[in-house]
């Protein structure tokens, strides 16, 4: 896990804070692998779901706040910042 500072002040919110919510995040990431489950975010809406084989995951709960899907493919623009 790591935070990308000037990217934080480009966009005006305080790293200290990114780095709090992206440790949480990345904790709580980490116990639902161990537990076989993933974090599934898309459309919007956020998701714990476990692999049930051929019919497709279970979604074991739907989570609370803003959770934007994607390939997840970044790039760097002209200043030197990480955009997706």
């Amino acid at each position: 896990m790591y935070v990308n500072t000037d990217e934080c002040e480009a966009a005006g919110v305080d790293p200290n804070e990114v780095k709090k919510i992206a440790a949480g995040l990345s904790r709580y990431a980490k116990q639902a692998e161990r537990l076989g489950l993933t974090v599934f975010g898309g459309s919007g809406t956020g998701m714990l779901r476990t692999d049930s084989g051929k019919q497709g995951a279970l979604i074991l709960a739907v989570l609370d706040g803003d959770f934007d899907g994607g390939d997840g493919g970044t790039d760097v623009d002209q200043n030197g910042l990480q955009r997706g």
